[in-house]
């Protein structure tokens, strides 16, 4: 017996270390840190990097090596008049061959690209900030997730408080009967009512705790952490409650990013306009070189080079200009679109919510008297049953009223909670 003693003692004390305290700021921090589109942000930081680094090598010099070998029908070569006067006086020209080959080294140095460069470094910064924005809009969707639960959770605790408290006035109430039994002033009838009742807050307390447990369930796979049943969820402060209808949501931010981006992607087709300056250079070994008259006079490869400035402009994209400046500004507009039934939508949620949260305060009001008016009749009750002036029946439905009342109180203060952690995640303030 001292052992088993013991063991329990231990256990017991394992289970109260082992037991944590949490928080729903807590919960959320975990639930995002465990989300697997957190890991997108890595990715979209390391893709961004790449494309800066690809964007800034346009300015490195472009380094290029080529090499053709043909055979040509017909070459450049002197008419048949001169080259007879060529033999008499010695000097023998026999032409090109036919047979050509060239390896050509060619390097390029931009000088001015038109802002082109620079247009597509915004671009991708504007793109990096949309992915990272539809990423924040994705997060933030799970914390109402983890909102439902976590209230969800709040509430079975405390019908499990207040189921606690039914069942000792339950017992309390049923020490009294079996003392009336023994004197011979109740029957066991009455005793087997409060046992019914008993039962049944018994079932009721199992169906909680069962409820309980599957929350619990569902949050620590969302959270990635193996939350316990003995584990305490504090009930989170009441938050400002703000009307106001201004609102800071990240779905607002992804919109300005979109409309960001479209306008970089405006700044770059401007750039494709502008003419482009670029230093060059091109290394030639082959035959036949620059100088055709000493290849004419003797077969030899060569080496040779070119340098010089070069001058481009594209003119063909200004026949599509127009056309894009026209999908451009769509794309504008469709995104204002987004923003106005975004904010309608959240418009609409606000009012409703302002409606729940006065209608709450209101009900609250009333809880406190009804709870007061509830238990006086219970202990008017049972001092009727101690005088033997009630019917246990009756008591015993006193006693759920007032049971009811205070669990109407207690998630009436839960909804009322609930609702203004809706308006700040409505709102994000």
């Amino acid at each position: 017996m001292k052992k088993l003693v013991i063991l329990l003692t231990v256990l017991s004390s394992w289970m109260y270390v082992s037991a944590e305290e949490y928080t729903l700021d807590g919960i959320q921090q975990l639930a995002r840190a465990n989300y697997p589109a957190i890991r997108q942000f890595e990715l979209i930081d390391r893709i961004a990097d790449f494309s800066l680094a690809n964007a800034s090598s346009a300015w490195a010099p472009q380094i290029s090596l080529s090499g053709q070998a043909t055979y040509q029908s017909d070459v450049v070569s002197f008419p048949e008049s001169m080259t007879d006067v060529f033999s008499m006086l010695g000097v023998d020209i026999s032409g090109l061959h036919k047979d050509q080959y060239k390896l050509a080294l060619n390097i390029e140095q931009i000088l001015w690209d038109g802002g082109y460069t620079k247009s597509r470094k915004e671009a991708v910064l504007a793109e990096k900030e949309v992915s990272s924005k539809s990423v924040e809009v994705e997060l933030y969707a799970l914390a109402d997730k983890v909102n439902q639960l976590y209230f969800g959770i709040l509430v079975l605790d405390e019908q499990l408080r207040l189921n606690d408290l039914a069942s000792g006035i339950l017992e309390d109430n049923r020490k009294i009967i079996r003392s009336y039994i023994d004197n011979g002033l109740a029957k066991p009838s009455d005793l087997a009512k409060v046992d019914a009742e008993l039962i049944a807050n018994s079932q009721q307390r199992t169906r909680i705790c069962s409820s309980r447990k599957a929350y619990i369930q569902v949050l620590s796979v969302m959270t990635g952490r193996e939350l316990s049943e003995e584990d305490t969820f504090v009930r989170p402060e009441p938050v400002l409650y703000s009307d106001s209808p201004q609102s800071n949501r990240p779905e607002l931010q992804l919109y300005d990013a979109m409309a960001a981006s479209i306008e970089a992607d405006r700044t770059a087709v401007k750039s494709t306009l502008m003419p482009r300056f670029s230093l060059f250079a091109q290394g030639l070994y082959g035959y036949p070189g620059l100088n055709m008259f000493e290849d004419m006079m003797e077969y030899r490869w060569r080496p040779n080079f070119y340098v010089g400035v070069r001058f481009q402009w594209n003119i063909s994209v200004f026949y599509t200009k127009r056309n894009t400046e026209r999908r451009l500004d769509a794309s504008v507009r469709q995104v204002e679109l987004q923003r106005e039934t975004f904010l309608y939508g959240k418009r609409i949620e606000q009012v409703r919510l302002n409606a729940d949260i006065e209608q709450m305060r209101e009900i609250l009001e009333d809880d406190n008297r009804l709870i007061n008016i509830r238990t006086s009749i219970r202990e008017a009750s049972e001092s009727q049953l101690q005088n033997g002036t009630l019917l246990i029946s009756d008591l015993l439905k006193d006693i759920n009223d007032e049971y009811k009342a205070r669990i109407d109180k207690s998630i009436h203060e839960l909804e009322y909670l609930k609702k203004l952690y809706e308006m700040r995640y409505t709102l994000n303030y």
